[in-house]
């Protein structure tokens, strides 16, 4: 076996001298040298597991490293004492295979290699997918490891689907994932599930890096994530090499744009051009039919206020177009099954847009899109990312902030209370911009924010005994609770309420916008100027899609100053986040001389200003229905950056 020895040298041989041009240790790292004894919180065995080769990364000290490539080729010069043991280890391995399990120590979900190194080597060169090894996990100091929270998150995910191999960049990956299998982090999988998985896994990653996916910068778990979102129904464990390759072929663009750091472009107004002096066919012939727009909801309006006020911008759209559009509703549309049955529906009748309206519905949409690649679709969300899948939501944190000035300046004391429904994207900005709108107008106002999904919690109560009379709560009639007060309201000394101020989502002027888009054209523009973004877009008070409605009771002069303060957002000489920004605990978010947050760092906000008294709930403290608003789009992990910092 002289010819596969100095073949494997060769491969070896290449991957020293790739490292070296790149500026990398030619070696396999070694573990003690990266984690001295003193970083560990302790060890645990695991026992003996089959394990990816892939993920072999180093060896435990460095004695014989200089023998291996970093990838674990051998460089030895051949005739060695290491070059025949080698060749000896490969033919045994060729004839009968390699009966005893290396020795390995798991570390963040690598391992590094006490016993076996040549054992490594020979399964390297055969590129086998996997070896038998005796582990133990390392558990890192949770003060000394920036991963720490999704290693944690790993944890968990492990001790119900021993897997290695699923790294994520995102928090609460570990939960979509099992979400998506039709399983959780609390019940022990089904044995032949987690193999389905392992296989999967394997197979999708070989795909992947075939397509060239090892030069994006995205992890491997995030890719698969992407691609169980987009085939979590058509049975995503059970797949052949061919199967993934072609899966993978038409998402492709999904991966390229979570790949960017800038993967979401905001479009904060909506695209005006001047229409075309030659108008092309395609868009003579959308103006001259009736446009056909499918909602599919995923609950009634009759049990979800959010959908009702989609359900009330559906209507106002047939009212302000009148002929000129048409629209059919689907609901509820909660299941796959359901939902499934509805996007068919629309693409027979060649639908020009189809509207999702919940964040719980992004997966399901995703899914359409990817089977459906000339589909117009939207999907009423803030910060998820997707090439096929558009998404809309308004900046409703601009009335928030108005709302917190008009709360600060008409409460008798300086204690306001904000009431908001779960941790999702967007909705720790709306809470932000209220405290920070209440202390423009009173520096010592304090906010308490409570949580109305926050399983087991009486948030009426807890107010009341605040001393808290001036309350923002729902923005909209809760239908299954239609006597509970929403919007900005004053609670009177007999208990009755009376509201201050409501805030307005105008989805049909949104609506209007969205589907002129599409009839000039604007929309296929925007869709070539950022062809490796995905679109949300986020429009506010400048474009007449959100307002604050005043009460007849606020005072002439409260009424001045909120209309002031308008006029500077729409006109932009002001923003709710502009100037310093401090977190609770003090922590400076934003200094002065630094420019406003960004887009994306408003959209997916993780920590609260310093003058809210509260906290972001942990994932057991909500009731199923937040805990599915956060899997779906939420911002919730063990620690906010406040804390953090």
């Amino acid at each position: 076996m002289v010819e596969d020895y100095a073949k494997a040298r060769k491969m070896g041989r290449k991957q020293v001298r790739e490292a070296l041009a790149a500026g990398r240790y030619p070696d396999p790292p070694a573990l003690d040298d990266m984690l001295p004894r003193s970083a560990r919180a302790g060890e645990v065995s695991l026992g003996t597991l089959e394990i990816p080769l892939a993920l072999i990364a180093g060896t435990v000290t460095s004695a014989r490293s200089n023998v291996f490539s970093e990838g674990f080729l051998p460089i030895a010069e051949p005739g060695t004492e290491f070059a025949i043991k080698w060749a000896t280890l490969y033919e045994s391995q060729m004839e009968e295979g390699l009966r005893d399990p290396i020795v390995v120590y798991e570390y963040l979900q690598r391992f590094y290699v006490l016993e076996g190194n040549k054992r490594v080597s020979v399964m390297r060169y055969l590129d086998n997918p996997s070896i038998p090894a005796k582990v133990t996990r390392i558990l890192p100091r949770e003060a000394d490891d920036i991963d720490n929270q999704g290693y944690r998150e790993f944890l968990a995910f492990w001790r119900v689907a021993p897997v290695f191999g699923l790294t994520f960049s995102e928090h609460g990956s570990f939960a979509r994932l099992a979400k998506l299998l039709g399983h959780d982090l609390e019940t022990p999988w089904p044995e032949d599930e987690v193999r389905r998985l392992r296989t999967a896994l394997y197979v999708f990653a070989k795909a992947f890096e075939g397509r060239g996916g090892v030069s994006l910068p995205i992890t491997m778990g995030d890719a698969f994530l992407i691609y169980l979102q987009a085939f979590a129904t058509s049975d995503p464990l059970r797949i052949t090499a061919r199967e993934a390759d072609e899966r993978i072929g038409r998402i492709w663009e999904e991966f390229v744009v979570a790949s960017h750091d800038d993967a979401i472009e905001y479009l904060e107004q909506p695209t005006d051009r001047k229409a075309s002096l030659i108008p092309t066919i395609r868009s003579l012939v959308r103006q001259t039919r009736r446009t056909r727009v499918a909602f599919v909801y995923d609950r009634g309006p009759d049990e979800s206020g959010w959908v009702a006020l989609h359900e009330q911008g559906r209507l106002d759209l047939e009212r302000r177009l009148g002929t000129d559009v048409e629209t059919v509703v689907y609901s509820p549309c909660y299941d796959d099954d359901s939902f499934d049955a509805a996007i068919e529906a629309a693409v027979a009748d060649e639908d020009d847009l189809v509207v999702t309206v919940s964040p719980r519905q992004f997966d399901q949409t995703l899914r359409a899109a990817a089977a459906h690649p000339d589909l117009r679709i939207i999907n009423c969300s803030i910060n998820l990312s997707s090439s096929h899948v558009r998404t809309f939501y308004a900046r409703m944190y601009e009335a928030k902030f108005l709302m917190g000035a008009l709360a600060a300046s008409v409460a008798e004391g300086h204690r306001l209370g904000y009431v908001a429904f779960s941790p999702i994207y967007g909705s720790i900005a709306e809470v932000n911009a209220f405290a920070i709108g209440a202390s423009l107008v009173d520096p010592h106002a304090e906010v308490y924010l409570k949580w109305i999904t926050s399983d087991g919690s009486d948030w009426k109560a807890e107010l009341r005994d605040a001393g808290v009379s001036v309350v923002a709560g729902r923005d909209h009639l809760d239908p299954r609770d239609p006597g509970e007060p929403y919007g900005l309201y004053r609670v009177l000394p007999d208990g009755s309420t009376e509201r201050l101020a409501l805030p307005v989502w105008d989805w049909g002027r949104y609506y209007e916008l969205i589907l002129r888009s599409i009839r000039d054209v604007t929309w296929d523009e925007d869709g070539k100027a950022h062809k490796e973004q995905a679109i949300n877009y986020w429009w506010g008070m400048s474009s007449d899609v959100i307002r604050l409605e005043l009460s007849d009771i606020v005072p002439l002069g409260t009424r001045h100053l909120v209309g002031i303060l308008r006029e500077a957002i729409v006109n932009g000489t002001t923003h709710p986040f502009e100037g310093e920004l401090f977190a609770q605990k003090g922590a400076l978010m934003s200094p002065q001389d630094r420019p406003r947050p960004t887009n994306e760092q408003i959209a997916s906000m993780r920590w609260l200003a310093a003058n809210v008294v509260g906290r972001l709930p942990k994932s057991w403290e909500l009731s199923p229905e937040g805990r599915e608003d956060v899997e779906a789009a939420g911002v919730l992990t063990e620690q906010t950056d406040a804390e953090e910092a």
